[in-house]
């Protein structure tokens, strides 16, 4: 049986230090729960590929703390920075040059979707842990991504490390994905 914290707002030591450890967990985001890892340890990264099933080739998109996090791993031109600053935090994905961000990340593109999640126990977490974090939804693709832990399919909950359960997501649907590569393009 795979451990659940049940958190509100902030993340505890021992979360961050399994998420530091390259566990696999999964955790409440403004839009649908996600599944996540470190995004710059591999080995997490494949198991999350795995669970997911997901071709090698198919990227992810990562969450960041905040923009002053974003610009640790990416250079931003002055127009991206400006859209991010308007959006962020917020239930978009904005997709941008890969910059720092690893090619296992991105599916070997150059580009990234790049998210600041509205929760603030999503934002906590990834404040202390320092790094960007995996983020993809909780569930196998092509099936409805998850507004609470409840919806979670056993069988999906059980392939993780732990989970994190904040209550219901404020939105309950899957982000909006905004190419900032291709002049602001609207992709999903």
């Amino acid at each position: 049986m795979v451990e659940v914290y049940n958190l509100k707002k902030d993340a505890p030591k021992e979360v961050v230090d399994r998420v530091r450890a390259g566990e696999v967990f999964i955790y409440p985001t403004d839009t649908v729960y996600g599944i996540g890892c470190d995004a710059t340890n591999a080995e997490a990264v494949e198991r999350v590929r795995a669970i997911k099933g997901n071709s090698p080739d198919k990227p992810f998109s990562i969450a960041f703390s905040d923009l002053a996090q974003v610009k640790k791993f990416i250079d931003l031109d002055p127009n991206m920075e400006k859209v991010m600053e308007e959006k962020l935090p917020g239930p978009f994905t904005l997709i941008v040059e890969r910059g720092g961000i690893p090619k296992f990340v991105t599916g070997g593109l150059g580009t990234v979707g790049v998210r600041v999640p509205d929760c603030e126990l999503a934002r906590d977490l990834l404040r202390k842990f320092g790094k960007p974090i995996i983020t993809t939804s909780a569930n196998p693709s092509r099936d409805k991504a998850p507004k609470a832990i409840s919806e979670i399919q056993g069988e999906f909950l059980g392939k993780v490390d732990f989970a994190i359960d904040g209550g219901p997501c404020k939105l309950g649907t899957p982000s909006s994905i905004i190419d900032l590569t291709r002049g602001g393009a609207l992709v999903r």
